[in-house]
């Protein structure tokens, strides 16, 4: 009988709810904000929120950039900083060419 095994993913799941809640901060920053004044008056300190929502999801991008180098240099020794830039740029631009055609 053989055992079969999960693929491995290089996804981190606990971050999932992290990044949630700072795009959910985002979106209702932005929400308040487009609505303006037909909002209760109780909401309307949350347009700060997006600010720290924006903060949360670049330390949760420095983090995984982080340890993708760190895995990087355990694996090889170095860290080739021109082959991660280029493998950043063609996973981005994209969906950055994308948006500039609209």
């Amino acid at each position: 009988m053989t055992q079969q095994t999960k693929p491995v993913s290089k996804r981190i799941p606990c971050l999932d709810g992290i990044r949630a809640i700072s795009i959910s901060l985002v979106l209702l920053a932005h929400f308040i904000g487009t609505v303006g004044q037909d909002v209760p008056k109780w909401i309307l300190p949350f347009t700060k929120m997006g600010n720290l929502g924006v903060r949360i999801f670049f330390v949760i991008s420095g983090f995984l950039i982080t340890t993708l180098l760190i895995s990087e240099y355990k694996k090889t020794g170095t860290i080739a900083l021109l082959k991660f830039y280029f493998n950043r740029t063609f996973r981005i631009f994209p969906v950055f060419y994308a948006f500039r055609l609209n």
